[in-house]
């Protein structure tokens, strides 16, 4: 050794020290030993422990490796016993670092939150539900996850089904999405408040109009026996834009004012129903300016038991009105004795008349000469007349200027034809009836009519056996066997009649033919056959579903004996 060269210091272990002091070295034990801040015999090194400097890779942290000081020399070095080194390293080890305590808590709590459960480790339910609900969502709330859009396309179909009201008010209480969904004014559009569901005044229409209807198309506020001028002002006032559809049958205390504003300020209103209301409202004065203001645009007009002086009206109709549809003038009460219909002049004013309702009214058809009445252009579109008459005995008969004539006059051309109702009209006849040119005639209705002159009911029933769906011919005494062939004729053909339902009540019908007449109609399923004088007693009532089912059970199985009649 030279002798200006130091001696190298020798380590814990024995082995020399480098030169200068190292901080790594590839060399087993070839680095400086560098004592912790902790106590001075943090230094000794134990070769089968190996130290934790903060993190649980290995890896110290910088806090940990800043907080490092340069190593200490001492001349005088021991070396301690092994089982000292294990105890001091195994303290050592289960002790952290200054500074790293906390780095260490968080890295752990990361990964346990983070990393996912390694192969065949079980996972608690707690767990599973808490993953399960942040991942993928409650399943218990997907209506309140649904995006909006499909929500209210949801709530469409629903309205369109079974009406927006109280579906939407019910919608509103669910939650806050629903409730969203459920206020836009796309889904209250048709709006039916007849129903006594809520309150029947004129705040309630206000609020729903300034909140909910801005774009109503149709409304029903029949039975709003409270509703005044306000009610329908602020209606005009909010939602005139789209509404197309109104009916206020029975607001009595409605004035003219409601229903011209109506008619002025909503540019596309084409259906307006005043069935029983104020005289105020039917007057005149009122339905000349209504009529005026609505013009060509009206669609649909019920005036249905109102007090009317009917002439005028209807000529404001021929005037101003072509294209109206309906006309529905049932259960009025005229100023005159009977309503003077001029038939031919009514025919040209409104040629698109499809449904025309007189039920319960008092109407004589016009004189017409015989060159008018060739060049009627009658109502070709028309689908349904009815010409009822009241048949309590308490009333005046009013069916007695409603003959084979006039009614002939009415359908002339109405080839179209699906409803008649002559229920009381005791001055057609069966020749009349045939006389009619139509030819799918689906419901009929002749109750209560003629009794000598229905010999010829079998040769009605023939003419539409092949469409008829709905027949009336209760409380009549057909003479012979013109019932039984009638009802013969009916089920001619087993499997191809498209009958629904029949009302034989107060007839002569037997039960041997009541059996055939079940067997040759599939499609039956209302049977009425109260009070028929010619079947045994229990069969005498009405018959529907399963009811009618068991009647053709008993019937197929019965005895020709126990089916006749006893008195």
């Amino acid at each position: 050794m030279a002798r200006n060269q130091q001696p190298r210091q020798r380590g814990i272990l024995g082995v020399l020290k480098p030169a200068e002091p190292l901080l790594f070295s590839f060399l087993p034990n070839g680095a400086q030993e560098w004592p912790s801040d902790d106590d001075e015999e943090d230094s000794d090194y134990d070769p089968n422990v190996s130290a934790d400097f903060g993190d649980e890779d290995g890896e110290a942290s910088p806090t940990a490796i800043s907080s490092k000081k340069k190593p200490k020399t001492s001349k005088k070095d021991t070396i301690p016993s092994r089982s000292k080194q294990k105890s001091k390293a195994t303290k050592k080890s289960q002790k952290p670092a200054k500074g790293v305590k906390t780095d260490k808590r968080k890295a752990a709590k990361r990964r346990r939150t983070s990393a996912p459960p390694s192969k065949g480790q079980k996972v608690p339910d707690k767990n599973d539900s808490e993953v399960q609900r942040s991942s993928f969502g409650d399943p218990t709330l997907w209506g309140q996850r649904l995006p909006l859009i499909v929500l209210q396309k949801v709530y469409q179909y629903v309205v369109q089904s079974s009406g927006a009201i109280p579906f939407l008010c019910r919608a509103c209480r669910v939650c806050r999405l629903w409730r969203e969904a459920a206020v836009h004014s796309s889904l209250w559009q048709h709006l039916d408040l007849a129903n006594g569901r809520i309150k029947c005044t004129d705040a309630t229409l206000d609020w729903l109009a300034q909140n909910r209807l801005s774009q109503v198309k149709s409304i029903n506020l029949g039975g709003w026996k409270k509703l005044t001028d306000e009610g329908i002002q602020a209606l005009v006032t909010h939602c005139p834009k789209h509404l197309t559809t109104i009916h206020l049958n029975g607001c009595i205390k409605l004035g003219s004012k409601s229903v011209n504003a109506l008619a002025d300020s909503c540019p596309n209103l084409h259906t307006l129903d005043l069935s029983n209301s104020n005289a105020d409202v039917v007057s005149i004065s009122s339905m000349t300016n209504v009529l005026q203001s609505l013009g060509s645009r009206l669609r649909v007009l019920s005036l249905a038991s109102n007090k009317l002086k009917a002439g005028p009206i209807l000529k404001s109709l021929m005037t101003y009105c072509s294209n109206l549809t309906t006309l529905d003038i049932s259960n009025c009460k005229f100023s005159s004795d009977f309503l003077m219909l001029h038939i031919e002049e009514f025919q040209r004013g409104c040629p698109k008349l499809q449904v025309l309702r007189l039920a319960g009214c008092m109407v004589r058809a016009g004189q017409a000469t015989t060159k008018a009445q060739a060049a009627s252009t009658g109502f070709p579109d028309l689908q349904e007349l009815s010409l009822a008459v009241n048949t309590d005995i308490n009333v005046s008969n009013g069916g007695i200027a409603i003959d084979d004539n006039m009614l002939l006059r009415l359908l002339v051309k109405s080839h179209q034809l699906r409803l008649l109702d002559l229920r009381g009209c005791t001055h057609i006849t069966a020749v009349g009836i045939q006389r009619l040119p139509v030819y799918d005639l689906q419901h009929l209705f002749i109750s209560q009519c003629s009794v000598s002159r229905y010999e010829g009911i079998e040769a009605i029933v023939q003419k539409w056996r092949h469409s008829l769906i709905e027949l009336d011919l209760s409380w009549n005494v057909f003479p012979a066997m013109s019932l039984d062939i009638a009802i013969q004729k009916l089920s001619s053909v087993p499997g191809q009649s498209v009958l629904r339902d029949i009302n034989l009540a107060g007839t002569s019908i037997t039960a041997e033919r009541v059996r055939s007449f079940l067997e040759g109609c599939p499609s039956l399923v209302s049977l009425n056959l109260a009070s028929c004088r010619g079947l045994p007693r229990g069969m005498k009532r009405s018959y529907s579903g399963e009811c009618l089912v068991q009647l053709k059970t008993d019937l197929r199985t019965a005895s020709p004996s126990s089916l006749e009649y006893v008195d």
